[in-house]
């Protein structure tokens, strides 16, 4: 099944959801872009003005400027999905919003999707402008940025899912476990071990919570030796999982 991007925008009221294992309340003035898999239970209130699109995840990758802006900004999404917006900055984001509605149901068929994927790729620069003034980086070079980039690439294509030693990563982006350390660090501010966990954790939830597996089976599909080290992995995160 495509990965899809859900993107939602909350104007009015408020919309309660299930995020990655926890209970969330959108508030009026919030954003959110997370994996459409992750979110479930979306329940708003009868006064909630809820903008919502949906974007296969290849196409979001497409959209990114191809830049240490565009590494930093994916990033920024990904450790702060939620965040809260006024003023100006959400005026322009609920524009961009209206505007790829507009577009998917008032441009003809033949130019329907090129339409809908420029009005995203407005959206997406205003949103990583508007994460840049909430969640201040320093701005990594382009060669820290390019490895980056291809290490969340490699983890994003389900690399995680048999490979979790940050020595896998290091050996396949042709640079050692030390220098990997320091670009995720720079870049992110989280190691790459965070990131390898990050991804490995939130199919593991998916799976458990969606997916109707056992235990046991989600060790097998993930490629853990057996469900005793399934197990140990999942005490050694403790309640981070």
């Amino acid at each position: 099944m495509q990965q899809q991007i859900l993107h939602l925008l909350c104007t009015a009221g408020t919309c309660s959801l299930h995020f990655s294992g926890h209970e969330h309340t959108l508030e009026a003035g919030c954003c959110m872009i997370a994996m459409a898999s992750h979110v479930g239970r979306l329940q708003p209130s009868e006064d909630c003005r809820l903008y919502r699109l949906l974007l296969p995840a290849e196409q979001q990758a497409s959209l990114m400027p191809h830049s240490s802006y565009g590494t930093c900004g994916w990033l920024h999404l990904f450790m702060h999905p939620i965040f809260h917006l006024e003023g100006d900055v959400l005026s322009v984001i609920e524009h961009d919003f209206k505007d790829v509605a507009f577009r998917r149901e008032h441009t003809p068929e033949a130019y329907r999707q090129e339409a809908v994927l420029q009005g995203m790729r407005a959206l997406y620069l205003d949103v990583m402008n508007a994460h840049a003034l909430l969640f201040e980086r320093e701005e990594a070079s382009l060669r820290s940025a390019d490895i980056m980039s291809r290490f969340i690439q490699m983890l994003e294509s389900g690399t995680y899912r048999k490979h979790r030693t940050v020595a896998y990563y290091a050996q396949e982006l042709c640079v050692t476990p030390k220098h990997l350390h320091k670009i995720s660090t720079q870049v992110s501010g989280r190691t790459p071990s965070y990131w390898i966990q990050q991804f490995t954790v939130m199919e593991i939830r998916h799976l458990l919570m969606h997916g109707k597996l056992t235990a046991k089976e989600v060790a097998s599909k993930l490629n853990f030796d057996n469900a005793s080290h399934f197990s140990r992995y999942l005490s050694r995160l403790g309640k981070s999982w």
